[in-house]
């Protein structure tokens, strides 16, 4: 036959063993985003075409570039699947190496590429047996290569072992083993027969080839140095033009296929069903503190629990604040929503806040659980996401005063009108001395002896933004047992809230009508159910200026001065008269008395978190307890009295 029939079969076959390797390179990609196939034959053309000219395979890093270029996850992405491309095709190679040899014995000039294949094979098979067998060095190691550059490249470099270790890790859990396989032996089959019918071309033309020579030749240990093809029409000129024919028009098809829709759509098109994300966060400094913990190859547990909580999502950006459970917003197909989750003991307590969420759903306006999820080591509930809200701080700064109040006074209807009517009983002395023991000894005990404030602790009087205030040993007695059990004794109890900081009242804003609200976050953990601690917390935001304390950065401890940018809004203080006016109005003295205690303790609580968390900056919040417990004083009568 003419060896033209041979040339156009052998280049049908290679290009459909092309096409087939694309599929199978999509395989890596499809965990994490719908692949476009069609730039991944764009991209397979142009890469092994640079790898005709280029030596070292330099060609796939293009081919890793442009795939990577439109991939929601990124060149990473790119680099770290071609990467895995090439770690199986050397494994196949050698493979295939080892099978002609028993076929035949080798002419002694290919003994030498067998060994370099097998060793290479073997080398990268024992290589990746060491990582997985010592992963935690190597990660730490790659971590302390990473910190050497700034954080932009530090991610970058972070991001792409990030991506090599999951695909790896993919390829065992997620990627199907049997189209693996599948399309690896079908690949490689339809390869060996192109060479087959790429040899016959040439003995069409009177020279002597076999599969065997043409395999050997562009597999030769000397390929990978060399520009694609360089050995062959080094050695066989007359050869030359037909070689080059074969290549660049296979070649040339991939391409010109590229622009045929017959492949699968892109991740555009697609969105995101059923995958999962490469890194869920959107913040590249969230994912650069994700990374970061990752490849200190500490808290295990933690990674793999979020993962397997966030990895089919997109976090857009994270709303924690002070507590042991993360609040983000979130996006998958269906749109936009918050998640909250929570690992080990605060997933117990996390779930008590979904059982409450659905337990008084029909009585207080309140967020809807969309989605959750409750295992023996988390706890995850995902509430709908309305463009149309905002947090009562953010409003409380944009609107009239009024409206804000309005919103308020709304809530204390709600939550008198309803939840403080359930379950209502009478407080009892044992229930206070365990509230006192938990909320208020042992918080004393731990604030007194903190690294950073124990230095304070030796002066009377705190400094704190020049004006002086009476340190906490002084206000001691004021906190005694049997002072507040004198206080709390008229407390009542029933459901409440238990969280009522401002940041968990949400606003609905209506384009028609009076602005509405609804209420997140509840706390199940106080011991102390009494209607005064929803009081009382909402006092630790606009009384205590908790909000601010947040977003102050900086704070500056010199002996017995405490010296920090004081941004407290005139909002604040409005919103606290107005609220000290309508307990007034509404409450007794006694019960107004209460729910100023509560307002201390709510303090003293959140003082152990800040001191574990925020190291020097907890003098902040120190500061903020001394104002409080002077406030408080003032008002009520302070130690001994």
């Amino acid at each position: 036959m003419s060896y033209l029939y041979y040339i156009v079969l052998s280049t049908a076959i290679i290009t459909l063993a092309h096409v087939i390797r694309i599929y199978r390179w999509a395989l890596f990609i499809d965990v994490y985003e719908k692949p476009d196939v069609g730039r991944l034959l764009r991209s397979f053309a142009i890469g092994n075409g640079l790898n005709m000219v280029l030596p070292f395979k330099l060609g796939d890093l293009a081919r890793a570039w442009y795939s990577g270029r439109r991939m929601k996850n990124g060149k990473t992405l790119g680099l770290s699947t071609v990467i895995i491309e090439r770690y199986l095709d050397i494994l196949a190679v050698g493979l295939i190496f080892i099978s002609m040899k028993f076929i035949r014995p080798l002419a002694p000039e290919l003994r030498d590429t067998l060994s370099f294949y097998i060793a290479f094979a073997t080398g990268l098979f024992t290589i990746s047996m060491l990582i997985l067998a010592c992963k935690g060095f190597v990660k730490r190691g790659a971590k302390l290569v990473a910190s050497i550059f700034n954080p932009t490249i530090e991610f970058k470099i972070l991001k792409f072992f990030w991506s090599l270790i999951q695909n790896f890790k993919d390829i065992a859990i997620r990627i199907s083993k049997v189209k693996l396989i599948l399309y690896t032996v079908l690949m490689w089959a339809l390869y060996l027969l192109s060479y087959f019918f790429f040899a016959e071309a040439l003995c069409a033309r009177g020279m002597d080839f076999s599969w065997k020579d043409i395999f050997t030749i562009l597999f030769a240990k000397s390929s990978i140095k060399r520009p694609g093809g360089y050995d062959f029409m080094s050695i066989y000129k007359d050869a030359s033009t037909l070689y080059i024919a074969y290549m660049s028009s296979q070649l040339a098809i991939v391409f010109l296929l590229s622009f045929v829709k017959l492949h699968r759509k892109g991740t555009e098109e697609y969105g995101m069903e059923n995958k999962i994300n490469l890194l869920p966060h959107t913040n590249q400094e969230e994912r650069l503190r994700f990374l970061e913990l990752y490849f200190s190859n500490s808290h295990k547990d933690y990674i793999r629990n979020y993962l397997r909580i966030n990895q089919d999502i997109l976090i857009i950006r994270d709303y924690s604040a002070g507590s042991n459970a993360t609040t983000m917003l979130c996006m998958n197909a269906s749109g936009q929503f918050f998640r909250k989750y929570a690992f080990g003991k605060d997933g117990e307590k996390l779930y008590e806040q979904v059982r409450w969420l659905e337990r008084f759903a029909g009585s207080l306006a309140l967020p809807t659980v969309i989605r959750q999820q409750k295992e023996a080591d988390f706890c995850y509930y995902d509430m709908p996401f309305q463009s149309n809200t905002e947090g009562l701080f953010n409003y409380a700064h944009s609107m009239p005063i009024e409206k804000t109040w309005g919103i308020l006074e709304g809530v204390f209807t709600a939550l008198e009108g309803s939840l403080y009517k359930t379950d209502t009983r009478a407080a009892d002395r044992a229930t206070i001395e365990a509230y006192i023991e938990s909320k208020v000894r042992r918080n004393i005990e731990k604030i007194l002896n903190a690294k950073y404030l124990k230095p304070l602790m030796k002066y009377d009087e705190i400094l704190i933004n020049g004006k002086a205030y009476r340190n906490l040993p002084h206000y001691l007695p004021m906190l005694e047992s049997e002072r507040l059990q004198e206080v709390f004794a008229d407390d009542g109890y029933s459901a409440i809230h238990g969280d009522l900081t401002i940041e968990n009242i949400i606003c609905v804003r209506n384009s028609e009508g009076s602005d509405s609200f609804y209420i997140i976050d509840p706390n199940t953990g106080n011991i102390h159910d009494s209607p005064n601690l929803d009081y009382g917390k909402l006092l630790q935001s606009i009384g205590g200026g908790y909000e601010f304390l947040m977003m102050t950065q900086n704070v500056e401890v010199i002996g017995n001065r405490i010296n920090f940018i004081d941004t407290r809004s005139h909002v604040y203080t409005s919103l606290y008269n107005r609220l000290d006016d309508y307990m007034q109005a509404n409450f007794s003295q006694a019960r107004r008395r209460s729910i100023y205690f509560h307002h201390i303790i709510h303090w003293l609580r959140l003082m152990p978190y800040k001191i574990e968390k925020n190291g020097i900056r907890s003098a902040l919040f120190y500061a903020g307890l001394l104002k409080v417990l002077d406030d408080v004083s003032q008002k009520f009568g302070g130690a001994g009295q």
